[in-house]
C-alpha cells in the first residue's frame, strides 16, 4: 500500500517547513467515511457495489496539516486512504494536497505544489463526504474526469461585492492518473473478465469564474486537457477488416481534450435547496464513449437535524459513439472472433444512463452526519459504470442501490 509522493508537488512544502519552528503555527485537522452500499444485481456497479453489499465504494479516512507562516504565506498536506486507483483489490495511500500559499492582499490568492483541479461544485471537498448531502455525488458528472489533483500553479482573484463576491481562477500543471477500463470477455492481457487500469500523462489548463453570496453559489469553468502515454500512441481507431473489428493504424503521441463545466446552487423560498451540474467532454480516439455529457438537478431541504433530498441525474455518449458500439457489440462473427468483438465494444467506453435516488442526512453534531440512501440506476443501449457479466451486457438494465455511511470530521 505504497504512498505516493510526487516530488515536484512536495519540494515546496518542505522549503516552507525549514522555517524555525517557533515562527509556524500547525493545525491538525481530519475527515472519513464510513460507508456501506448493496445493489439487487449480482455484477459490479460502480467498481464495487452488488448484491453481497461492500464497504469499498464510499469509506476513505484522510488527514491534513495546515502550516501558518505569517499571515500571507501557508503551506497544506493532506493524505488520505481509499480505495486504489490501479486496482479493484487493493488499498491506497496517497498525498492528495502538497502545496504553498500565498496571499499578497486579501483579494489575490497564488497556491503552487499539488493543488486540487476547480471543475465542478464539490470537487474541492468530494473526499469529505460530511461537507455534502447525498450518499455519493451523482457519478453521472463527477466520473467524467479520472483526476481531481495536478501539481502545478493556481492563481485566483476576488471582486467583494455588498451581496454577491465574484472569483476568477485561472490553473495550469500536470499529473499521471489511471483510467479503469473493464472486458466482460477478456483483458489486454488475459482471455477472461476483468478490469485493468491504462496510465496516463495528463496537462491540464483553466479558467474558472464563480459567484458566490451567503446563499447561492453560480460557476462556470472551460478546460484543455492534453492526454498521452509514454511510448503508446493512443487514439488508434477501430475498423471493420473482413467482417470482424481490429484496430486500425494510425493514432496520436497525444489528445486534446475540452472539458466545459456549469453548476449552481440556489436556495428558494421555504430554505428549498436547487441544486445542478452539467459537464461536457470531447474525446477524439478510439475510447469515443468518453465524448459525452453528463447532468444533475436535485433538490434538498433542512428540518431540524435532517436534510432529505432528491435528485436525477444522466450521461450519455454521443450518438456516433453509441452507434458504433451497438454495431460492434451485435457483430456476427465465427466462435473464435466473439470475445475479440466484445472487448472491442467495450473500449469504446459508452455511457447511456440515468440515475433518480432519494436520501436523506441525518446530523449528529456540528461534524458528524448519518446517510441513507436509495438509488435506482437505469441504463440504455450500455453503460461503462456497470461491469456487465460474461455473456451479457449493460444495455437496459435496472439497479436499485441502498447505501447507508457515517461521515465525520475532526
Amino acid at each position: 500500500m505504497p504512498l505516493k509522493l510526487p516530488i515536484i508537488g512536495v519540494a515546496p512544502i518542505l522549503a516552507a517547513l525549514a522555517l524555525p519552528a517557533q515562527a509556524v503555527d500547525f493545525t491538525w485537522s481530519g475527515f472519513g467515511t464510513v460507508g456501506w452500499a448493496v445493489s439487487d444485481k449480482p455484477y459490479k456497479y460502480q467498481r464495487f457495489i452488488d448484491n453481497h453489499g461492500t464497504f469499498k465504494r464510499d469509506t476513505i479516512l484522510g488527514g491534513q496539516l495546515d502550516a501558518r507562516l505569517s499571515p500571507q504565506w501557508s503551506a497544506t498536506i493532506q493524505a488520505k486512504l481509499g480505495p486504489s486507483d490501479h486496482s479493484d483489490s487493493d488499498w491506497q495511500a496517497s498525498l492528495a494536497w502538497a502545496f504553498v500559499s500565498w496571499r499578497p492582499s486579501d483579494d489575490w490568492l497564488i497556491r503552487a505544489g499539488k493543488i486540487r483541479l476547480p471543475l465542478m461544485l464539490n470537487t474541492e471537498n468530494n473526499d469529505v463526504g460530511a461537507t455534502f448531502d447525498f450518499a455519493r455525488l451523482p457519478q453521472e458528472v463527477y466520473s467524467i474526469s479520472p483526476l481531481t489533483d495536478l501539481v502545478g500553479l493556481g492563481v485566483s482573484k476576488t471582486w467583494f461585492g455588498e451581496s454577491m463576491d465574484w472569483i476568477a481562477e485561472v490553473y495550469a500543471g500536470k499529473v499521471e492518473t489511471n483510467w479503469r477500463y473493464y472486458g466482460r470477455e477478456m483483458t489486454p492481457e488475459q482471455p477472461s473478465p476483468g478490469s485493468w487500469f491504462y496510465t496516463y500523462n495528463i496537462k491540464s489548463t483553466g479558467f474558472v469564474l464563480m459567484a458566490r453570496s451567503l446563499d447561492n453559489t453560480f460557476r462556470i469553468g472551460a478546460h484543455r486537457v492534453e492526454a498521452s502515454r509514454d511510448g503508446t500512441k493512443i487514439g488508434m481507431p477501430i475498423v471493420n477488416v473482413g467482417g470482424v473489428y481490429r484496430f486500425g493504424t494510425g493514432g496520436d503521441e497525444k489528445v486534446i481534450i475540452p472539458l466545459f463545466t456549469v453548476g449552481a446552487s440556489i436556495l428558494l423560498p421555504a430554505d428549498i435547496k436547487l441544486s445542478g451540474e452539467y459537464a461536457r467532454i470531447k474525446i477524439d480516439s478510439s475510447s469515443e464513449g468518453l465524448n459525452r455529457w453528463g447532468a444533475y438537478l436535485s433538490l434538498s431541504k433542512r428540518v431540524g437535524s435532517w436534510t432529505p433530498y432528491v435528485y436525477f441525474a444522466k450521461a450519455k455518449s454521443s450518438d456516433s459513439a453509441l452507434v458504433k458500439y451497438q454495431a460492434i457489440n451485435g457483430n456476427v462473427v465465427p466462435a473464435p472472433y466473439v470475445a475479440s468483438q466484445k472487448f472491442m465494444a467495450d473500449i469504446i467506453v459508452p455511457y447511456d444512463q440515468s440515475t433518480v435516488a432519494l436520501g436523506t442526512t441525518y446530523r449528529l453534531t456540528p461534524s458528524a452526519l448519518l446517510k441513507a440512501e436509495w438509488s435506482q440506476a437505469n441504463t440504455g443501449v450500455a453503460s461503462t459504470l456497470v461491469d456487465a457479466p460474461s455473456g451479457g451486457d449493460s444495455s437496459h438494465q435496472t439497479i436499485n442501490i441502498f447505501s447507508l455511511s457515517y461521515n465525520f470530521t475532526f
